[in-house]
């Protein structure tokens, strides 16, 4: 489909470009007359802007795509550390089984708070990276999780 857009663009151009060459032509031999060159002009018109849009929309999608891409791939590595680390966790909790004595469950706390602690601070370095390209959302996003945060807060108190 891509390779399609670049075709129909490009073909509309060069016909828009061969029709001009051939109306410049056309009137060094003779005179057209009015309803021939609206026609000659207004059907150039069409192709050149139509070929000239489906261009324009394929670079700027292929620019956008590039620009995306850095973002894309570092927010792809959060979400692998962020999983790795969900792993972790998950072997943490099912090795609870396996705890004979009061200290073997402060160290497991220990180790899911360390883990958590992990995930929160990759879940912010992931909302830094957005920011560059959403900061209102991001903004929001993090008022949004304050507000849970207190209220959290707010309730454990009462």
């Amino acid at each position: 489909m891509k390779n399609l857009n670049w075709v129909l663009a490009s073909f509309l151009i060069l016909i828009s470009l061969g029709v001009s060459v051939l109306v410049i032509y056309t009137t060094t031999t003779r005179v057209l007359t009015t309803v021939e060159s609206t026609i000659w002009q207004v059907f150039v018109l069409t192709a050149g802007l139509t070929g000239s849009f489906i261009f324009g929309r394929q670079s700027a999608k292929e620019v956008a795509k590039e620009i995306i891409k850095p973002h894309a791939r570092s927010a792809f590595r959060r979400l692998v550390s962020l999983y790795e680390s969900l792993s972790r966790a998950s072997t943490e909790i099912q090795s609870i089984n396996n705890l004979e004595s009061p200290e073997d469950y402060k160290v497991l706390v220990a180790k899911l708070d360390a883990i958590v602690t992990e995930q929160l601070n990759a879940a912010d370095d992931a909302l830094e990276d957005w920011r560059d390209i959403v900061p209102e959302d991001v903004e929001e996003l993090k008022q949004q999780l304050e507000s849970k945060i207190q209220g959290g807060i707010d309730s454990d108190t009462n």
